[in-house]
């Protein structure tokens, strides 16, 4: 099964400090991370901005992966004197349909 795990910052932050998550967030998890800016204005002057990290979740090491991205964001956010709001964000897609169980008893013999 595959999951996205997102990270999403809003509010001021410096130029620097989305390349620093990113890398704390690869360091804690060993997943590959994409960056994305979902607001272009305010990083320089204190308006809000919104900045979206994403890695792909392989098999079942979600709930690892989920608690090395807390100590990422807990390590970052130390940093700062006024940290914006981090949201944590798991996606699964959805999972085929299992095939319903058999009703039929094959013991039972045929004309009973």
């Amino acid at each position: 099964m595959t999951a996205t795990i997102s990270v999403k910052v809003e509010g001021p932050v410096g130029l620097d400090e989305p390349e620093q998550l990113l890398e704390e967030l690869g360091r804690e998890t060993g997943l590959t991370w994409r960056l994305e800016t979902a607001g272009q204005d305010g990083t320089l002057d204190g308006g809000l901005a919104a900045i979206m990290l994403e890695a792909v979740l392989g098999g079942a090491v979600g709930a690892a992966v989920q608690v090395g991205v807390q100590r990422a964001i807990e390590t970052w956010r130390g940093r700062r004197l006024d940290p914006p709001p981090v949201t944590i964000i798991v996606v699964q897609p959805p999972q085929a349909p299992q095939p319903a169980p058999r009703t039929d008893d094959l013991t039972t013999p045929e004309g009973s």
